[in-house]
């Protein structure tokens, strides 16, 4: 192929090869005619899609190793899709018709928006720094855990209540932020899934039509870069302590085998900037851990004599027992469950 470029087209064909491991099967044998265990990708794709089967591959190469092939893989990516399918159509269906997008971040983001804006703006480097060094997989793993995990799972459900509130001005921030973090995911995911990215791409808000790019095609728009701009480190930092003891409190309602909906109060001992993070993103916790109360202290006396806890970086979380457990109840079914041994 050099040869044949340098001599009829008498310029290099390409500056760059990457050499990748073969794609095995599920039992790591070498795809062969003899054992009957090649795939056909136009059936797998027929299944799943073609962007599943490109993220599935992408995902699973990392430098100087082989891969194995399987349908739950594939499956898994599939799944990403509609996850991020569904997230879209819960963003449009919160958009008016006659919505904009700027250039410019809004001045009044709050603590949840920059959270947003700062960990894309790290995505945004640290793809990029993959890329250049060819790691597919290790960029691919970082935006399946943005888009799942961050975008998802945490933003949406923070902003919720502000995107049903009754501030305009408010819902107006929240939707930039969804729209303009969404566009910069898909312009990072556009290489490993082309298809639904360039779909999803169409049906968003634009802002003023580009010179080089007129018919607003993702395949064409600027690629996302780090901004000092939309660096937040302390949003951050808040917001992700107040990840951290939302977990912790959600792992104690699972212990206590406590209903989802039922309400509980929180002491939380933490002193510092660990209670100063922890108080600025008490609605947060409050919100998704389904806490009526929320009490701070640094001292230990503070804390109920009958509670569960759990422990975070900086900081100790208590639940009151009798808010987590009905001791009738619990002492009825206890009482039935001795009977039944006996």
């Amino acid at each position: 192929m050099i040869v044949a470029g340098v001599e009829f087209m008498k310029e290099k064909p390409f500056d760059t090869v990457l050499i990748h491991g073969l794609v095995r099967d599920s039992q790591g044998r070498k795809m062969s005619k003899s054992l009957g265990n090649g795939i056909d990708p136009l059936e797998i794709i027929d299944s799943y899609g073609a962007d599943a089967l490109r993220f599935m591959l992408a995902s699973g190469n990392s430098p100087g190793n082989d891969m194995r092939y399987s349908d739950e893989k594939v499956k898994a990516s599939r799944n990403f899709a509609n996850k991020l399918w569904n997230a879209t159509r819960f963003v449009m269906m919160n958009l008016p018709e006659d919505m904009e997008i700027t250039a410019q971040l809004p001045e009044t983001l709050e603590l949840e928006d920059k959270w947003l804006v700062s960990k894309l703006n790290t995505l945004a480097k640290e793809v990029n720094e993959n890329l250049e060094k060819f790691e597919l997989g290790v960029a691919v793993s970082k935006l399946y855990d943005f888009i799942w995990d961050i975008y998802c799972d945490w933003y949406i459900e923070l902003v919720k209540p502000r995107l049903w509130g009754d501030d305009e001005e408010d819902k107006k921030v929240v939707r930039f932020t969804l729209v303009m973090c969404l566009k910069n995911m898909l312009k990072l995911l556009h290489p490993f899934m082309p298809f639904i990215t360039e779909e999803i791409w169409s049906f968003l808000p634009h802002g003023e039509e580009q010179a080089d790019n007129p018919e607003n095609y993702l395949i064409k728009a600027q690629w996302p870069q780090y901004s000092d701009s939309c660096d937040f480190p302390q949003a951050e930092r808040t917001v992700e302590k107040a990840k951290e003891a939302i977990r912790a409190i959600r792992n104690i309602r699972a212990e206590a085998e406590a209903a989802p909906g039922k309400k509980l109060r929180a002491v939380i001992l933490a002193s510092g900037s660990d209670e100063a993070d922890l108080k600025a993103g008490a609605a947060y916790i409050k919100n998704l851990g389904n806490i009526t109360e929320v009490t701070f202290t640094e001292n230990k006396a503070d804390v109920p004599a009958e509670s569960m806890s759990a422990v975070i970086a900086g900081a100790e979380i208590y639940i009151p027992l009798e808010d987590l457990v009905d001791f009738a109840a619990e002492y009825d079914r206890l009482t039935k469950e001795k009977k039944r041994l006996e």
